[in-house]
Order: C-alpha cells, then sequence, then structure tokens
C-alpha cells in the first residue's frame, strides 16, 4: 500500500480523485535541475510536461505516467481521508517498474532539492556555520534586533500552507488551471535564407517599411508603389529600390514582385489585400487588419482561396521584451500573474484619413490599442469583459476619441488596465508593467531590456531593514536596490524589424507565419467590444475564442 496527499489547489488531485488510478514517478538524483524548475512554475500553470521537455506515456492500465524515470509504481485509488486542504489516499501498488538505464544511480530525495546556484557551496557554508556556532550567535543577534513571537505550530502550519473550505472555495473558483492562454512569442527571429521580390505599397508609413526590408534581407528586390508618380518616384530613389509602380495592379501583375507589404488608410485593407490574393501574391497588412470583422473575414477568406500568405503588422508580437517576459511568466518569476497595466501616450494630432473616424475605425484606440490587446493577450491570456471610459476630447479637429481608458477582467482571475491618448504625455514610465503574487515587470518601450521587481527582498535591501534608528534606514533604502534589470539577448528595441523577417522567412520557407491573420482578426473583435463597452457605459461580455487542442 501506499499513502499520499495531494493539494486540493493543483491539478494532480482532482486526476486522481477522478481517474482512481495514477503513477508515482521517481526521478534519479540527476535530473535534479529539471524538478526544481518543475517546483518554480507557477501553481497553474498548464502544459508542464511539455515546457519541462517530459514525455507523458500511458501503460497497458491506462495510467499516465513520465517516460525514463529511475522508478515508476503504478497504483489504483482504494480510499479517500479528508484532511483539510490536503486528501489523503490510500492506493495499493499494481505494478513496479524499474529503468535499466538507471541501474545504480539513488532516487532524489526532496530534502535535496534547492534553488540555490551553488547548492554545494551552500551546504559547505551552513555546515561550516553549525559547527563554529557562528548560526546561533546570529540567530541570537537577529533576535534581539527582532524579537520573535512565541512559537504557535497550528498557526505557522497553517499560515504557510493550509487554508480553511472556504478560502479553498474562493482559490478555486478561478480554476486549478489557467487555460487562457491561445498565444506564444517567438523565441528568436526568424531567418531569412532567401531573396524575395517585395513591393512596398502607401509612401508615407511604407518608407519606414521599406527600411526594415532593407535590414530584414538586403539582397532581396525592392519596388515601391503609390497613387502619386512623383512622390512615389521620390521614396524609390531615396531608399534605393529597384524600381517604382503608380497604381497596385500595376505592382502585382509584375512577375518580379512576389510579395507586397500594404502601407494604406485602414479602410483600404480589405481591397488591397483582394487584390494581392487574386494575383497570387503574398501580403503583410498593416494593423489593424481591417475596421470590422466581416472585411477581416473576407481577406482571410480571399487569402485561402488563393493559398498566398497573409500577415498583420503586428508588431507587439515579435517584441523582444515581450517573448523574454512571457519566458520568464512560464517559468514562475512572478508566480500567478494579476495584473497588466498599459500606458501608451504622446501629443499627436493626426489629421488626413487619420483624423476620420469611419476611414480610421475609430480613434487612438482602434490605432494604439490593437498593439497592447495583442501584448495583453501574449502575457495574461484572453479578457472575458471590458468597459471603457474617457477623458473630455481636447482634439476636436479629429472625429475619433483622442484619449480613453479601459479595464479588462478574466474568469481565471486577472485584469488589465490600458490609458491610451494622444492629448498628453506617458513621461518617463514603463508601457506595459506585469505584476504577480511573486513578482512585477516593467517593460520599457524603445529600450533592449526589463525591469524585474522581485518580491522577495535582494541581499543589500534586508541588510538595510536592520538598519536602526528608522529615520537613517529609510535614508539608505532605495527603491531601485530591489530591481533587477535583465538585458535583452536581441537587442532590438522593438518588434518591427522581426515581423517583417518573419513574413520574409515564411514565403522562402513555404510555410505559414507564426501570427496568422485570425490573431489580428481577434485583436480587432476585442478592440471593437471596447467601442461597444464605451458607447454602452457599461460592462460588455467578450465573445470567448475558440481554443486549440
Amino acid at each position: 500500500r501506499v499513502i499520499v496527499n495531494p493539494n486540493r489547489m493543483y491539478a494532480i488531485e482532482e486526476a486522481i480523485r477522478t481517474r482512481r488510478r495514477f503513477a508515482i514517478n521517481v526521478l534519479p538524483v540527476a535530473e535534479k535541475d529539471q524538478l526544481i524548475r518543475l517546483m518554480r512554475m507557477r501553481r497553474r500553470q498548464p502544459n508542464k510536461p511539455e515546457l519541462l521537455g517530459l514525455t507523458i506515456c500511458e501503460n497497458e492500465h491506462g495510467i499516465p505516467f513520465v517516460k525514463d524515470c529511475l522508478r515508476t509504481i503504478f497504483c489504483e485509488l482504494e480510499r479517500e481521508i479528508p484532511s483539510g486542504d490536503r486528501q489523503l489516499y490510500v492506493a495499493r501498488v499494481i505494478e513496479s517498474r524499474e529503468h535499466p538505464a538507471y541501474a545504480g544511480q539513488r532516487p532524489l530525495l526532496f530534502g535535496e532539492i534547492t534553488p540555490s546556484r551553488f547548492p554545494s557551496l551552500r551546504k559547505a557554508a551552513r555546515t561550516a556555520a553549525i559547527v563554529t556556532g557562528s548560526l546561533d550567535f546570529a540567530k541570537k543577534v537577529l533576535g534581539r534586533l527582532r524579537p520573535l513571537p512565541p512559537p504557535n505550530i497550528a498557526k505557522a502550519t497553517y499560515e504557510m500552507g493550509g487554508a480553511t473550505e472556504p478560502e479553498l472555495k474562493l482559490i478555486l473558483s478561478y480554476g486549478v488551471l489557467d487555460k487562457g492562454h491561445t498565444l506564444t512569442p517567438p523565441a528568436a527571429p526568424a531567418i531569412v535564407r532567401g531573396k524575395v521580390g517585395i513591393c512596398v505599397v502607401g509612401t508615407g508609413w511604407g518608407a519606414f517599411h521599406c527600411g526594415l526590408i532593407k535590414r530584414a534581407s538586403p539582397t532581396s528586390p525592392l519596388f515601391v508603389c503609390g497613387q502619386n508618380e512623383e512622390r512615389t518616384a521620390c521614396l524609390a530613389k531615396a531608399v534605393g529600390a529597384d524600381g517604382f509602380f503608380v497604381g497596385i495592379e500595376k505592382a502585382v501583375a509584375d512577375p518580379r514582385v512576389q510579395a507586397l507589404t500594404l502601407a494604406l488608410p485602414h479602410d483600404l485593407h480589405r481591397q488591397a489585400a483582394e487584390i494581392v490574393a487574386g494575383a497570387g501574391k503574398h501580403a503583410l497588412v498593416e494593423k489593424p487588419i481591417a475596421t470590422n470583422l466581416h472585411d477581416a473575414d473576407a481577406m482571410i477568406a480571399a487569402a485561402n482561396r488563393a493559398g498566398t500568405i497573409l500577415m498583420v503588422a503586428e508588431d507587439m508580437h515579435f517584441r523582444p521584451a515581450i517573448s523574454e517576459t512571457f519566458q520568464r511568466i512560464l517559468r514562475g518569476d512572478i508566480g500567478e500573474p494579476l495584473y497588466f497595466l498599459a500606458h501608451a501616450a504622446s501629443v499627436r494630432r493626426p489629421r488626413g484619413w487619420a483624423a476620420q473616424s469611419e476611414r480610421m475605425g475609430g480613434g487612438v484606440l482602434m490605432d494604439m490599442g490593437v498593439h497592447y490587446v495583442r501584448g495583453l493577450r501574449l502575457l495574461m491570456g484572453e479578457p472575458d469583459s471590458v468597459v471603457a471610459s474617457r477623458a473630455m476630447q481636447i482634439d476636436t479637429k479629429i472625429s475619433g476619441e483622442d484619449s480613453v481608458q479601459v479595464l479588462f477582467s478574466s474568469e481565471v482571475g486577472w485584469e488589465a488596465h490600458m490609458l491610451l491618448s494622444w492629448s498628453s504625455l506617458r513621461g518617463n514610465l514603463p508601457d506595459i508593467v506585469v505584476a504577480g503574487e511573486q513578482g512585477t515587470f516593467h517593460l520599457w518601450a524603445g529600450t533592449s531590456f526589463i525591469d524585474y521587481y522581485p518580491v522577495a527582498p535582494r541581499l543589500l535591501p534586508q541588510l538595510i531593514s536592520f538598519v536602526r534608528p528608522y529615520w537613517l534606514q529609510e535614508k539608505l533604502m532605495r527603491p531601485k536596490m530591489g530591481r533587477l534589470r535583465i538585458s535583452l539577448r536581441d537587442k532590438e528595441s522593438s518588434g518591427y524589424l522581426g515581423e517583417v523577417k518573419e513574413f520574409l522567412a515564411a514565403i522562402v520557407d513555404e510555410r505559414q507565419p507564426v501570427s496568422p491573420p485570425k490573431d489580428a482578426r481577434r485583436d480587432l473583435e476585442i478592440v471593437l467590444g471596447c467601442y461597444d463597452a464605451l458607447s454602452r457605459q457599461s460592462r460588455v461580455h467578450i465573445q470567448p475564442v475558440e481554443f486549440e487542442g
């Protein structure tokens, strides 16, 4: 017989209770680092085996187990003993298997698991402190500085790991697993392994596209397309293009052109994308994908019929800071994510088509909101509802809103706030903050680093906390002492170059891009939900997304 007591706050407890059969997987001591990674992950992280590179198999009894363990013990549940937040399960052993590859190795013991970077040095230092008596001396000194309360084992056990039934009900109301994620940012930029004849359509923001293409694939033939011949020729000369076209119809008809980037007014996206797909060419269209879902669906359908690539230029998906933060959230650096704060602001006065809400699709919310909705979906998951409000209009020359704030909520327990403005400045603040139970990340626009503020205090702040009197402690303590600045491997401060590399690489490799157009359609759907909430002045439910897998 074996007795196990899984925590009811973890998915494994429900699996044991419902399936009635389970496996105990004994790892060899050589797999200690892998188990430490598992323990660092946040409680509700789904797909933990896949993230750790573990293979889950099933034996002939239909019991899932971890492949390549030192020993696997297959069990069948016989009896349940309620014991608060942890259930006691008595099970009989059906079978026990040993892996021949680990013959002679000993099992990993729980007491040997430590997250220290230098466990052997840590153990030696602790042993020396105990033998010399310095550990007891240090405890006495700390005890005088901060007297400890009388010991209360029951209270300490409850506060450290216990939970009452009402507490468990509240905790479990958000789910034992966070299944709200649908997106994953690429770990590294794509590599363009061939030439692509590409034409930039649009002579305004299109100039920026030209620069990105030159950097992403310097040897690829570059063309420019516009409506005004003089302006188009001038841009083609300035960027060193191989030629130019007046009118998109001429561009798509040229055999030298395999793909086009569409830097056009929002209301022209559908028409241009359908022309490109009809000619059998690939298209990278600027965000938002369209101004309404009907047009977005038509664009996706046209590309599907033609068998061509349609990609939306959403740089947030390829922003190195987003990718790094995403990986660190998976690793468990901030525990359960609780809040996402986005603040994008600048004094801008749009004119021309951008000042017309019917062509723009709205105002600042449509223009900037799709970016941060994508960031939200990457780092937090899918929102379930939204409320929106706005301040007074400053720029009365535009028909769309020049500022707005939105508050998203999720049924899995997080919230997100976005403040978007063309009528005020952000100042020296991060544009994205992600706060969790174990730490906070600050993402700064235009930089190649992120800031991490762990809840666990670093050494220097811990030492200063013992300084007396308190006025001296406050004078010595600095907020930056709790900060860990993390340099990004990819030094690009934005995702613009990454999105262009991905588009070109997808064409060369004859594959779909890592961010298909349905991602941009979902961004638009959420933004349109924000506009609905703004007009209603009440909370609006966001249609759930269909999850894959």
